[in-house]
């Protein structure tokens, strides 16, 4: 399922957030122009929830829930991630196989330098059913540990081991939470000439998804702050500090396909975070495609090192691998926002 053109295909027919709501067990909803008030449950107070017509921004006040129609829908029927997507999609009978028009201003206009949308069968990954990862061995990883990746944020990610190829095993999900692919890291610090560090067991192709969407996505939202980083490491050490909040590209090239589902989610705060060594204006490049031009207006930014205060020069260091003092530092004074 594309959460993308799902969620745009929401935004061009705003009349589904009211039967999407009615459907799932919201009252007394009322459409007063831009948005949408209801009431969580029968009874209770009819304007506690809200829903922005144009980004499908939401608020719970009862439950303090701050975040968008998909994470509200979550919340209230108590999903996971991927059956809220499949459940919200079987409500107004949306398939990602049917080819729909591609609307003239996509997202309320903040898409209008993009010719076209990306085809939603040029986006489909084959997926997999999770019974495949019961061939590795689920145990916490001392490698990842000790690189301060707590056993429980392994957990959540569901880190294995393959036995076969003697690599750490690293999930990856579409962006609606489907198992797509597997990537394997050597299970040793020291790497040699004829070694390849990260070699995938179930080739994907990166560039179609990104890795912690789905785990982060609540999050995200809540938060309105995404943190873009290189490798899967990133988001898990991000996680590992309680920064839940970081999305790896597993390489340093950001497609149109990743950069559209990061706006999607309309984050207030995007921060680009790229390893030790890459050029500013790669990370520049990065940054300007994340920045809303028209209705929504959002802070991009990126982190250079300039003096190698906190990242060692030639160290190839990622920002997140700092401990969380250092990490803080870095990002008040090293930011450049766009």
């Amino acid at each position: 399922m594309d959460v993308y053109n799902l969620k745009n295909h929401i935004i061009e027919k705003p009349e589904y957030i009211e039967l999407i709501l009615e459907e799932t067990g919201f009252y007394n909803i009322d459409n007063r122009g831009n948005e949408y008030r209801c009431a969580r449950k029968e009874g209770r107070n009819p304007t506690s929830v809200r829903i922005n017509k144009t980004t499908l921004s939401a608020t719970c006040y009862s439950t303090n829930l701050n975040g968008d129609l998909i994470t509200l829908v979550k919340d209230k029927l108590s999903l996971t991630f991927p059956k809220t997507i499949n459940k919200i999609a079987e409500l107004i009978d949306y398939k990602d196989e049917e080819q729909y028009e591609p609307p003239k201003i996509p997202f309320g206009g903040f898409y209008k330098k993009i010719r076209k949308f990306s085809n939603p069968i040029d986006i489909d990954l084959e997926t997999y059913s999770e019974d495949i990862l019961d061939q590795f061995e689920q145990i916490p990883n001392m490698l990842f540990y000790k690189d301060g990746i707590l056993p429980k944020t392994q957990s959540v990610f569901q880190i294995g081991y393959d036995s076969v190829t003697g690599r750490i095993t690293v999930p990856w999900k579409t962006f609606s939470g489907e198992l797509c692919g597997v990537m394997g890291r050597l299970n040793k610090k020291t790497i040699s000439e004829d070694e390849t560090k990260w070699l995938p067991i179930i080739p994907f192709p990166k560039s179609k998804t990104l890795y912690g969407f789905v785990e982060n996505y609540s999050s995200i939202r809540e938060k309105g702050i995404i943190m873009l980083g290189e490798s899967e490491k990133h988001t898990m050490a991000l996680s590992s500090k309680g920064l839940n909040v970081g999305v790896s590209l597993g390489g340093s090239f950001l497609s149109e396909v990743q950069a559209n589902n990061i706006k999607s989610m309309f984050p207030k705060k995007s921060l680009i975070m790229m390893d030790e060594g890459l050029d500013e204006e790669h990370s520049l490049t990065i940054a300007k495609s994340l920045k809303f031009e028209n209705f929504f207006k959002n802070e991009v930014g990126y982190i250079f090192d300039r003096e190698n205060k906190y990242l060692p020069k030639g160290s190839k260091m990622a920002p997140a691998d700092l401990d969380k003092m250092s990490l803080e530092c870095l990002i008040r004074d090293c930011t450049v926002w766009i």
